[in-house]
């Protein structure tokens, strides 16, 4: 490829003077003397070449001449845009996606149609700094110096984007979403616990956003803030989503959990029953979901028990009759169980207060709320999970709370110490498809080392279960 660099003007002057002094005199005397203090420039390769073949000739007029013209030579930055070209345009402080279209050369029209189309599907101050779209150019048929838009290509999501393209029909822009080909692997996690369950799962390579999910699903059986402690251990088998190019794009389900608590380790199994219900298992075929919940808060410290104890403001020994959880004023409440509401309103010390009947045993209460969920009235049917008030510290409180109570027989009783039901236990057909499914989960467990995954993508039957 030639260099493609030019004569400058003062060059050109000193060909002048070379030329004025004389056009036959020879150019090796007049070079020293009349190119003295000129900067000195480089010449296209081409040049260079055409000098050396044209060495027998050494006045200026031949050299000028065996050099091509100036006109013929062109820049590569010069050069006639090759269509389709493709420019990918990054988002910087201050631009608009208009600001970009017409950074890319459109026409103002284009840019304002494309906008208009998008705007309905896809708010354009979405459009953060440091993201990028891709515009595919074309070159106008008519106006040959302005380049239309073929296509362009707007990401929305890690596994999703906007595509806007030109119809052949009418010439007018059209938008659909391009989804991006997924596909799921099993990945293994875990360790031993040295501060928290959530920190030991998430450092091991866990998504933070699962590690709830395996908290739900053991919250019935345990107390997370009493029972987990430095040495026990959390084993997990969970799903990684990513695209066929194998970029990460986010997490499936907890497929298997092991929680090992002292003496007592607690296996849990995802399984899709025949129905299309997802629920977790342990090995004998039984949920882990009870009847009721024995914490229907997140992230709440259990700050009193049940029991005796020296009432804060009142200042004597007086038997508490539940569990409170300090949480900040407007943390989420839930129904513990499926159930319906018997009572909601003010109750003395309680302050705001609901209580559910679950069944002809057992009623649940929670006491000074903040204020109650839309649509919470005496008599309405909840299900276990449900939103039914916010923390708060209405009544005889010194701080935002939940007071936890469970009656059975109208009689208040110690919620850590209350043994539920499996919510449902696997029988016959389901028990052998779930014996099948477990021993599926337990080889992959053996195959894939904590901290991999597998080198291919999963298999599911036609319930959903693993293949």
């Amino acid at each position: 490829m030639a260099t493609t660099s030019r004569f400058s003007l003062a060059v050109m002057g000193g060909a002048f003077v070379l030329g004025c002094a004389s056009a036959l005199t020879p150019i090796d005397q007049l070079l020293p003397d009349v190119l003295t203090g000129i900067p000195t420039v480089e010449v296209y390769s081409s040049d260079v070449a055409a000098l050396a073949e044209a060495r027998p000739a050494r006045t200026l007029e031949e050299i000028v001449k065996a050099v091509p013209a100036l006109e013929e030579r062109t820049d590569s930055s010069q050069a006639a845009n090759a269509y389709p070209l493709i420019s990918e345009l990054t988002v910087s402080k201050g631009d608009t996606l208009s600001d970009l279209l017409l950074s890319s050369g459109i026409s103002s029209a284009d840019a304002q149609d494309i906008v208009k189309l998008l705007r309905p599907v896809y708010d354009p101050r979405k459009l953060g700094v440091g993201k990028s779209l891709t515009v595919n150019l074309a070159k106008d048929e008519v106006d040959g110096n302005t380049p239309t838009i073929e296509s362009i290509n707007l990401p929305i999501s890690a596994t999703s984007s906007l595509e806007v393209s030109r119809s052949k029909k009418n010439d007018e822009f059209q938008v659909k979403t391009i989804e991006v080909p997924t596909e799921r692997r099993l990945a293994h996690a875990g360790g031993v616990i040295k501060s928290s369950l959530y920190e030991t799962t998430v450092q091991s390579g866990m998504p933070a956003s699962l590690v709830s999910e395996i908290i739900n699903a053991y919250s019935y059986d345990v107390d997370f803030q009493r029972e987990v402690k430095q040495g026990d251990a959390i084993d997990v088998l969970f799903e990684r989503v990513q695209t066929t190019e194998g970029v990460q794009v986010g997490a499936g389900n907890v497929i298997y959990a092991e929680l090992a608590l002292g003496n007592r380790n607690m296996k849990i199994y995802r399984y899709v029953d025949s129905q299309g219900n997802s629920d977790y298992y342990n090995d004998k075929g039984e949920s882990v979901r009870k009847a009721l919940l024995r914490t229907p808060i997140n992230g709440a410290k259990v700050t009193s028990g049940f029991g005796m104890r020296n009432h804060p403001l009142l200042g004597y020994t007086k038997m508490h009759r539940g569990i409170d959880f300090g949480a900040p004023t407007g943390t989420p409440i839930y129904a513990a169980g499926d159930g319906t509401v018997s009572f909601v309103g003010r109750k003395n010390g309680y302050g705001n207060y609901v209580s559910i009947k679950h069944n002809s045993q057992y009623t649940s209460a929670y006491a000074h709320m903040s204020r109650f969920a839309s649509g919470m009235t005496q008599g309405r049917k909840v299900k276990q999970g449900q939103i039914i008030g916010y923390v708060g510290s209405t009544g005889m409180a010194t701080g935002p709370h939940l007071h936890y109570e469970i009656l059975a027989n109208n009689e208040q009783v110690n919620p850590a110490n209350v043994k539920f039901k499996a919510g449902q236990i696997l029988q016959g057909k389901e028990m052998l498809a779930f014996r099948k499914t477990m021993a599926k989960v337990e080889a992959q467990l053996a195959s894939i080392p904590r901290g991999g995954k597998m080198d291919v993508a999963m298999n599911y039957d036609a319930s959903g279960n693993l293949n």
